[in-house]
């Protein structure tokens, strides 16, 4: 089926120094395939982003010039995240967490979506049409939550640069990405709620479409 929409923001191309800590062992370990200009085509990706973060096999996710999935976007966010906070930090842990959950979210609406079209039931299949729903809507407050962040690094660009007319993303931005994320005079009340819903779409998903997927004919 076509993929439903799941994209950030359009703005511009950014550079970043990243620092690199030891991801959660229970992340994926593979390295993703490496996406092509033909992919990001098909994609409807605009001209100009970089898609080196990106799994061509999963949904885009687009933010300040760079295409991620949802496995490169948790990573990307809890390697700044330890950079900003340090490692085993409490708010670390969450970005960990966060992490992972994208991971869920994205996996599990990829497998009910490609297997939609083999559940004979009804009322099956419109059930896990309602989660495919709701999951979207997650999505949609997670990207969200993603163009307020962006928001406060194109702030704290701007700022950077000065009167510069072509500002550009440094070690700054990142970290008032991350301030903004967990901030706890920020976004972090946001961010914990939307982790929350995940967490609760993802228990509920196990419990409801997971037997379903499992035995579609039935």
């Amino acid at each position: 089926p076509q993929a439903r929409p799941r994209r950030a923001s359009h703005a511009s191309k950014p550079t970043f120094a990243s620092a690199t800590p030891k991801r959660p062992s229970t992340a994926t370990k593979k390295e993703p395939a490496k996406a092509t200009e033909e992919d990001a085509r098909k994609a409807h990706i605009p001209a100009g982003y970089s898609y080196k973060n990106w799994d061509p096999k999963e949904e885009p996710i687009l933010l300040l010039g760079s295409v991620f999935d949802a496995n490169s976007l948790g990573k990307w966010i809890y390697d700044w995240t330890v950079f900003f906070y340090g490692p085993a930090t409490p708010m670390s842990e969450i970005a960990g967490e966060l992490w992972l959950l994208l991971i869920q979210l994205a996996a599990k609406i990829k497998r009910a979506e490609e297997t939609m079209g083999s559940i004979r039931q009804t009322a099956r299949r419109d059930l896990v049409d309602e989660f495919l729903d709701s999951g979207e809507r997650l999505w949609q407050r997670f990207n969200k939550l993603l163009k307020i962040c962006e928001n406060y690094m194109w702030k704290a660009a701007k700022k950077e640069s000065k009167d510069a007319k072509n500002v550009t993303m440094g070690k700054n931005s990142g970290c008032e990405f991350v301030d903004a994320i967990f901030g706890r005079d920020r976004e972090l009340e946001r961010t914990e709620k939307v982790m929350t819903g995940i967490r609760l779409w993802s228990l509920r998903f196990d419990a409801n479409v997971t037997p379903i997927l499992a035995k579609p004919f039935e």
